[in-house]
């Protein structure tokens, strides 16, 4: 065998194909990559492929077929890189699955096929312990590995490999180096702000591929083509497109790479967080009997129906609470406003007075729509709310001690009202029921139960 290895100046190179389970994305699907090492032809063993044995410009083209028959990879270009001492491919993630390999190729920076591994049947099949198709299986959570072995082409023609064309006399590898950058006029040179990003590539013949981009110059190989259609996408922010010619890529280097200008007109909300304590919060108190009595410094957000333990009557609370939106641009646009309440100790209740009511029983949120002063609110002169567009609190039993309301309605109305916005009152709904509701003030000692609002919002 070695002596006719010789006569037909072949040798075999061994691509280990390792299939690894991907957990992070998706449960159903594998990463397929290519590991090159190489016979020894005095000892017979095998030893890693040297990274200066191939220049980093070579490509694999492969193709896979499920065992159907359906094309899973076609004429697929995956580059290769140095690792260490040795040389891998790109990694490629299909679905876990049964599969065949179908084409296997080694292409130089010529274009020129240098590898191949003969298919079945063919007159060079008899050279190889494993001819085309090969099966392989890819199954989540393990390590599955195939082995391709491809013979060196020579001057022999693509039908001795059982080919009828390989396909390559117009696939030139053209190298380049880029880096996506995030345009913003407040960043000035010589500090570029890289950036993670997306580049789809699109050649004029039709071929496509997507690069994921590091934070830095990175040197990408793709298909010959007088000129490319670049699109970079960067999640949070509009996509650019842009063409590109030859010339242009051919002139770069890791020192002057092609940088690719994401605009800075960001797509996601922005975010305003409030959470303001004694001096700049504005919450009151005001209850049934004290109904002349002011309570802008109680330490609770309360909405409580509960036992007067002096009077032995029953106590009704209720609390008025306003946000300060002067932080947010006048051109913003809310989104999404979101209010968090935390609380020291539950308000305990009977579970049993929510069964069978027939009707809703908890606490609401209205917009007030009068003014009022934290310290000369009463029971007896609080200001008018409005049932249009209340926020309904329900019961909850959970094993953290804040809630997450969506408020949005209270200060983007969803049914039109020209009533003027003075803040939020909480109240309970019935109001000679239920025990209620006692969260943390902006009087709280503790910083971090007092109210927060998130305001989500977004600018021309």
């Amino acid at each position: 065998m070695k002596r006719r290895l010789r006569i037909l100046q072949a040798g075999f190179i061994t691509f280990a194909l390792a299939a690894l389970f991907s957990c992070e994305n998706n449960a159903e699907k594998g990463t397929l990559e290519f590991a090159l090492a190489v016979p020894d032809e005095e000892t017979g063993t095998k030893s890693g492929l040297m990274a200066d044995s191939l220049p980093p410009a070579y490509q694999l083209m492969v193709s896979v077929e499920d065992l159907a028959g359906k094309p899973v990879l076609t004429d697929k270009l995956i580059p290769v890189y140095t690792f260490g001492t040795g040389l891998i491919s790109e990694k490629i993630e299909i679905p876990a699955g049964e599969y065949k390999l179908v084409k296997f190729l080694v292409i130089n920076p010529s274009g020129a096929v240098v590898y191949a591994t003969p298919v079945a049947g063919s007159p060079m099949a008899y050279l190889a312990r494993k001819p085309l198709p090969v099966p392989f299986r890819v199954a989540p959570g393990t390590v599955n590995q195939v082995v391709a072995e491809v013979l060196k082409v020579g001057e022999v023609s693509p039908e001795q490999f059982g080919y009828v064309s390989f396909g390559i006399a117009v696939i030139t590898p053209v190298s380049f180096w880029t880096a996506a950058v995030i345009d913003n006029p407040m960043i000035m040179a010589p500090f570029p702000p890289f950036t993670e990003a997306k580049l789809t590539v699109f050649a004029r013949d039709g071929w496509s591929y997507s690069f994921k981009l590091t934070a830095g110059p990175n040197r990408l190989i793709v298909r010959r083509s007088d000129v490319y259609i670049f699109l970079v996408e960067k999640e949070g922010f509009k996509p650019v497109k842009m063409e590109i010619g030859l010339k242009r890529l051919l002139e770069t280097t890791k020192e002057s790479p092609l940088i690719l200008k994401i605009p800075y007109e960001s797509t996601e909300p922005l975010k305003l967080v409030l959470q303001p304590g004694p001096e700049a919060g504005k919450d009151a108190m005001i209850s049934n009997l004290q109904p002349d009595q002011n309570f802008g410094d109680h330490k609770y957000f309360e909405a409580t129906f509960l036992s007067e333990p002096v009077l032995t009557v029953m106590r009704l609370n209720r609390s008025l609470i306003f946000f300060n939106l002067n932080q947010l641009p006048k051109s913003a646009t809310i989104r999404k406003v979101m209010l968090r309440l935390s609380y020291e100790v539950p308000v305990p209740f009977d579970s049993t007075l929510l069964a069978n009511t027939g009707r809703f029983t908890g606490g609401v949120l209205q917009q007030v729509t009068e003014p009022w002063d934290e310290y000369k609110v009463t029971w007896n002169n609080q200001p008018a709310s409005t049932e249009l567009n209340q926020v309904l609190v329900y019961p909850f039993v959970r094993n953290v001690n804040f809630i997450e309301l969506d408020v949005t309605r209270l200060f983007v109305p969803v049914n039109v009202t020209d009533m003027p916005n003075h803040g939020i009152k909480f109240k309970l709904i019935p109001e000679n029921s239920f025990p209620g509701f006692r969260f943390a003030s902006s009087d709280h000692p503790n910083i971090a139960l007092r109210p927060m609002l998130i305001i989500y919002y977004t600018l021309p």
